[in-house]
Order: C-alpha cells, then structure tokens, then sequence
C-alpha cells in the first residue's frame, strides 16, 4: 500500500478556488509540505490553481496516477471512482461523507455501488467519509487538516475511523508535541481497514505503535489472527467506540458501523495482546508511553515513593485494582530507609519522605529511597512521585534520580515517574526524564496504570515465545 503513503503521483478531483474548501487546502497541504511526486488537480472550471496546471478530469491525465483523493458531492462519487479504476489509478482516498452512515436507503446504496467497483476494478480505497492520510515521513499528505507542528520524526502512528475526530487530533498531537508523524483516517472501510494497516506498519521500521481507534470491525477472525501477528512485533494500543447500547447506536450513525459483542471483544483481544484501554486520556498515555520507553516492565511487584501519604494511599489502591502487587521489602531496604525516613513504619509501602525531607534533605532522602527500593530483590519496578517547582534551583537533584532509575533499568527494575507542582517545572522535569527514555505521567494513581498496561504487554510476549 505505499501509494497511499508515498504515492508518485497523485490527483486531486475537487480541487477548488476557495480556500475555504477541503478541495483547495489539500492541495495546499500538499505544495506546503514539499511533496515531490506529480500533482493533478482536477476541476472542469478551472484552469490553474495555486500555480499549478488543472485538467478537467481524471481521464484528460496524460500522465499515469498512482492515487487519486475524492472531494466531491456524494451522488457523483461512483462515476469518478469507476474513471479512476479505468485510468489505473492504485487507490483512492474519498473524502467525501453522506453513504452508509445517513442510515438513508439512497445513500446505503451508493455505498454498496462503491463497494462493487473495488470488487470489479481492483481499486483500493481508504474511505468513504475520511479526513485522509498525514505522512511526514515521506512529505505527503492527502487531507485537508492543519498539521503544522507534528514531528517528523515521531514513532507513533495513529489511526481512527472516524475524520473530524482524527483531524481534531492531529491538532492536539502538535500543539502538546508528542511524537506522532502518521495519521490515518479509515472513514466506513469499504476497503482498507484496520487489517490492511497492522500488516503494512508491522513492517514499518519509524512506527513502534499503532494508536487504534475502531467503532466496528468487519471481519472479527481476520482482524484477531492480524492483531495477534503485529502484537509480536510491536505494541498496538486500542480503545473501542460503542460499547453500550447508546455507544452502539452513535456509532452506526457515524461511521456506519455494526454492533460488536463487547463481552467476545474483551475476550478475544485478551488473546491477541492488543493493549485496550478505556479511556482517551489512557489511550493517549499510554501510547506516548510506549514511544518513549526502550524497555518494559518484568515483573508486577512495586515499590511506591511519594512526598505525600495520599498520593500513597491512592498508588496503594490503584496497584491492587490493576492486579499488580505491592513489593514487601527486606530487611536491609528497610534499613537504608529508615536511615533517612525516621519517622516511618518499619516495612511500610509505600514510603512517604514527609516530613522527612525536611530534616534529611530531599535530595538525600529521595536517592537513598529509590536506590534501596531499586535494588531490592523483592521489587520489580517503582512508581516514584516528585514535587516539581517552577525554581530551576530545586531541579538540581533530579539528575540523579534518572542516574539511579536508568541503573537500574539496565538490570531490569522498571520505574515510571508521576511529577506534580507548578507548570515551568512540570514541563522542565517530564522533559527531562522522557529525553532520557523514563516514562512520566501526572498523577501518581495514572503512572500504576501505565505500568500496568505495560506489564500485561510483557506477559503477551513472553507467552508468545
């Protein structure tokens, strides 16, 4: 499928003058990226656009096109994609929205029409009602969205059925920076669906995860037997729209998609070694997690250090709600500890360090800690909270603590790092872990999360040697 990522050529059928339209900003998108293949926008109306040549249709080309975007009114889109098929163009992408999902027998007829032109011609096609395809990797793009700001060099790929939604996204990626180059709007699947993308990423050297978001899945054999296949290789985390009975019924009207059992879902998936989360605040976690860290955790018992004994409490229950285990520490752990954590209950996990830090020093306190925890035999992993203040002088210690995390990261001790405080100093610190490949989170409570949703992937690999 590389003509949709990095086609040679590629025709524009709905070009326009207005800048306003979908038609006139992919085109746009396309000269501002610096695409180097052959550009055809098409328009009866017009004879030039943005500097460039325009031909009536796809069939006055003189050239051959290897992909062709659709921005045209529904009823018209058959006739176009059957004169793409006839001019040997390899794919299309159609923008255009208003098939099955309007529920309107017209419209579910004009669906099927398209589908029996890929079934006749052999076109392939990612759509209808698609935002298109983003791919800073080879400079091109076929939609129409903003995406000033999103790195090329990225490692997540993230890919939605729905176009608005994945547009939206693709704002959110850049403005929060977070390292995605390729987005992927599957639009009703008529065709390409989220199978077409795990056998093509999973060859994909940039991406180390896919970023799922599916309504339906046409085809639940097919879709399991490629999700177990690309787990092996890379990470795959999932969250699934229409999960009630109301999830269900919004999602056939918006993309068209079929109800899906929930409960055979969660019960195949399990197999696959897809990561499903719940949420779009774990999705998003989640995957940023996975595209920063070069390890994963090994094991489920883990040491909490925190400065505040609620955000212990809450760790403490968030460990047990995720099946993990609270590590229960040696003798000697407990001594190092209790050097600088006076105050604290022989063998207590977590440890809090307030009001300890007061007296000892945080640096001291905090560095004897997580070296201790980390080099305890009984652990596998940490989750270590951090006060983060907007004075650069109060950074000086957290060097160090990435010194003692990546150590022990070597020896296969796993810690993630929840940093709270205030904002210059949030973004100074999550930075400077992350640069260094230690996963961070907010909350202390959403950092077990990660931990767990990593550990589960972990378990996936290892029973799939």
């Amino acid at each position: 499928m590389d003509f949709f990522f990095k086609p040679n050529s590629v025709a524009i059928i709905g070009a326009s003058r207005d800048e306003k339209r979908p038609g006139h900003k992919c085109l746009k998108n396309l000269i501002e990226l610096g695409y180097q293949g052959k550009i055809y926008p098409i328009n009866p109306n017009i004879d030039e656009l943005l500097g460039i040549p325009v031909f009536p249709s796809i069939m006055d080309v003189p050239e051959p096109v290897e992909l062709a975007i659709i921005i045209i009114p529904t009823p018209l889109v058959p006739k176009i994609l059957r004169e793409c098929a006839e001019k040997g163009v390899k794919g299309a992408v159609i923008i255009t929205e208003g098939f099955a999902e309007t529920g309107e027998a017209e419209n579910i007829k004009l669906q099927e029409e398209l589908k029996q032109i890929v079934r006749e011609t052999g076109i392939r096609v990612i759509g209808p009602g698609t935002m298109g395809i983003v791919s800073l990797q080879s400079n091109f793009t076929s939609s129409y969205v903003n995406f000033k700001g999103l790195r090329a060099d990225g490692n997540i790929t993230f890919v939605a059925q729905s176009g608005i939604f994945a547009g939206g996204m693709v704002r959110y990626f850049a403005t929060y920076n977070l390292p995605v180059s390729r987005i992927i709007s599957l639009g009703n699947k008529i065709d390409v669906d989220d199978v077409d993308i795990f056998d093509y990423f999973a060859q994909d050297d940039q991406t180390r995860v896919i970023a799922l978001y599916i309504e339906g899945i046409k085809d639940g054999a097919r879709f399991l037997k490629a999700a177990r296949n690309i787990s092996r290789k890379k990470p795959v985390v999932l969250i699934k729209g229409g999960t009630t009975v109301a999830g269900a019924r919004a999602a056939s009207s918006h993309t068209g998609s079929l109800t899906v059992n929930t409960d055979l879902l969660n019960a195949a998936i399990k197999q696959t070694g897809l990561v499903r989360v719940d949420s779009l605040t774990e999705f998003l976690e989640v995957a940023h997690a996975f595209s920063i860290t070069p390890l994963l955790p090994q094991g489920p018992r883990i040491g909490i250090l925190t400065y505040s004994g609620c955000l212990g409490v809450l760790a403490s229950d968030a460990v047990l709600k995720s099946e993990l285990q609270l590590a229960t520490f040696t003798q000697s752990t407990n001594e190092k500890v209790r050097n600088v954590v006076f105050d604290r209950k022989f063998g207590a996990n977590p440890i809090d360090t307030y009001p300890a830090t007061l007296k000892s020093g945080t640096e001291q306190v905090f560095t004897t800690c997580l070296d201790a925890i980390l080099d305890d035999p009984n652990t596998d992993g940490c989750i270590l909270t951090v006060w983060a203040d907007d004075e650069p002088s109060e950074w000086a210690f957290i060097p160090k603590l990435c010194d003692i995390i990546l150590q022990h990261q070597n020896q296969g001790k796993f810690t993630i790092v929840a940093v709270l405080g205030e904002k210059l100093g949030i973004e100074h610190e999550r930075k400077f872990f992350e640069d260094n490949g230690i996963i961070t989170s907010i909350f202390t409570d959403a950092a077990v999360r990660i931990y767990a949703y990593l550990y589960r992937y972990t378990q996936f690999l290892k029973s799939n040697r």
